[in-house]
């Protein structure tokens, strides 16, 4: 081993030590840190003049829609991931007919109601602008209402997957759909006023978000008519997209009322910890750092599978893992997470290839920068130049960013990063590609995608080519993967080795950049309750305050006795049902 190993070694073991003693110093208030009492001293009742702020910066209009809007599901922490809510049960007809029993009682925020005919309605909306982020809008059929609170959805083939979808059938006023109808876009959902126009425990009080389009601050405020049982607890929620990551950690870290909870960066766990204001709140996630290679008008070099594997092998996923981000997440063979379901069980079935894999090809930083410089003599391109590739990304990805250029410096690669302001462009320039419509010119492309559809095609969707969300030409081979995906139960004895095949593809075309899979880290005001998920999604209905919040005490200074560290709230693989 080389003396630069060696000490890479020594370093990578270095931070794993120190990160599991971090890890457990959430049960060692013997080492200075406080039990966290937060959830003993709430009143699981809505406190008037409440209000916490929150920094979204990533996909914040799937984060909070379901405390704005409601759906015939939606998600939960659970084994199975959602929980009934305009919906009181389902069960399938056929494998093609999907049937739904309807609450009683429900009204939207304006207090008309909702019934079979709201579902109809919308459904009818659906179709003529339908939202484009699954297989749904391909293969509905039509939807029949069977009674006034009975409604069947009918599909031209089996779908596995329906349930998933029905979280994001969200439904809208008569008069909301008369001036806006469906959004007919690649994201959902559709939030694009303010107004009472839906039927969740919030209301939108203030701005809009879009997938494509946000305003940088969005007010809530609690729905006095909510019909279900989870009635919020909090009176206002105002959510920023557009506040900045160090302004953010700075504002929950170092003061009050400002920001409540914000997610932060890797580098900052200890100073969250130290915080007079903020505790630190983890879980492990189903989010993936999504980095295209852009198959369609990029670099030539791009569609020369030596160089997509040099880019892959070269960037070092267990450096980044450690270092870029202090342990906290897990290593993924492809830019699919782990923690899905069943996909862990998929990887330990590839153990024996992936062994042989490594054992007929050498990785090493000499071979992959040889592949390079032989692709560049081919081309006619001086093997002494590096070859030159321009990434896209927001400026949050930086702290990965750097260590990706280091790594593919080392095999004759120059990475360019283009910083763009905000997600929605990042999306503009991604969303357009397939369509040859983007204005900048790229070749890697770096955004968060999180959860959203607690199912893996929320990962797998990126690899269906021609669509707003895939940078890869034809491919027939993942078109068949994607129906199979969509028509498996991931309960049947198939999923695991269909899952097992599909991965093995994807990690032998290289098709994406594979990353780790990050946990969730966030900072949150020690006088707030909360627990962070595995997803985007934000449970604002569960959010509550202590007395001692800056919304409600009557004593203007944070008590000095409060700001010592409190205990990480480090959540397992398995969320608490709800």
């Amino acid at each position: 081993m080389s003396l630069k190993n060696c000490l890479k070694a020594i370093l990578l073991q270095a931070l794993v030590l120190l990160n599991f003693q971090v890890a457990r110093a959430s049960d060692a208030p013997d080492i200075g840190l406080y039990a966290d009492d937060t959830a003993l001293r709430v009143s699981n009742q809505f406190q008037p003049g409440s209000h916490v702020k929150l920094f979204l910066p990533n996909l914040p209009y799937l984060a909070i829609s379901h405390a704005i809007n409601a759906a015939l599901v939606r998600p939960a922490g659970n084994a199975r991931g959602w929980q009934y809510d305009l919906a009181k049960s389902h069960h399938s007809i056929d494998d093609k007919t999907w049937q739904f029993e309807l609450r009683r009682g429900v009204r939207f925020q304006d207090g008309s109601a909702f019934d079979a005919n709201s579902v109809l309605s919308n459904m009818r909306h659906f179709q003529r602008q339908p939202s484009t982020f699954s297989k749904l809008h391909t293969i509905l059929d039509r939807v029949e209402k069977v009674d006034d609170y009975t409604v069947r959805f009918h599909l031209t083939e089996a779908y596995g997957a329906f349930i998933n979808d029905a979280m994001w059938l969200q439904f809208y006023t008569a008069e909301y759909l008369a001036k806006f109808g469906w959004n007919g876009k690649p994201t959902c959902p559709n939030l694009a006023e303010p107004g009472l126009y839906a039927l969740g425990p919030y209301i939108l009080h203030e701005g809009y978000i879009e997938g494509d389009r946000r305003s940088k601050k969005a007010v809530l405020k609690a729905n006095a008519l909510y019909w279900g049982e989870d009635k919020p607890k909090v009176e206002t929620i105002t959510i920023y997209s557009e506040f900045g990551m160090d302004k953010a950690r700075d504002s929950v870290l170092e003061h009050e009322g400002i920001i409540d909870i914000s997610p932060v960066k890797f580098a900052d766990l200890t100073a969250t910890v130290l915080s007079p204001y903020a505790k630190l709140a983890i879980s492990p996630s189903l989010n993936n750092y999504a980095m295209h290679i852009n198959l369609i008008n990029g670099h030539k070099a791009l569609t020369d599978a030596r160089i997509r594997f040099v880019i892959n092998h070269a960037i070092d996923q267990e450096y980044l893992l450690n270092l870029a981000m202090l342990g906290e997440g897990v290593l993924s063979p492809t830019m699919v997470s782990p923690n899905f379901y069943k996909v862990d069980e998929a990887i330990d079935l590839l153990d024996d290839y992936f062994a042989e894999f490594y054992r007929r090809n050498d990785t090493s930083t000499e071979a992959l920068k040889a592949m390079v410089q032989q692709y560049q003599k081919q081309q006619g391109l001086d093997p002494q130049q590096p070859l030159q590739l321009t990434l896209l990304a927001q400026k949050s990805f930086l702290f990965l960013i750097r260590d990706i250029q280091y790594f593919l410096a080392q095999v004759n690669i120059d990475l360019k990063v283009e910083i763009l302001a905000t997600e929605q462009q990042v999306f503009h320039q991604l969303h357009g590609t397939w369509k040859q419509s983007n204005e900048k010119p790229w070749d890697l492309l770096l955004w968060g995608n999180y959860d959203w559809f607690k199912h893996p095609w929320s990962a797998f969707f990126v690899y269906n080519p021609a669509n707003d969300w895939s940078t890869i030409p034809a491919n027939k081979t993942l078109k068949a993967y994607t129906e199979q995906l969509f028509s498996i139960n991931a309960d049947s004895d198939r999923y695991v080795p269909f899952l097992a095949e599909y991965l093995r593809y994807l990690f032998e075309q290289n098709l994406m950049v594979f990353l780790p899979t990050p946990n969730n880290v966030y900072a949150v005001n020690k006088e707030l309750a909360f627990k962070p998920g595995r997803s985007a999604f934000v449970y604002l209905r569960d959010l509550q305050v202590t007395p001692d919040h800056w919304s409600l005490r009557t004593v203007a200074d944070y008590p000095l006795d409060k700001q010592r560290p409190l205990s990480i709230n480090r959540q397992t693989i398995q969320e608490p049902s709800k």
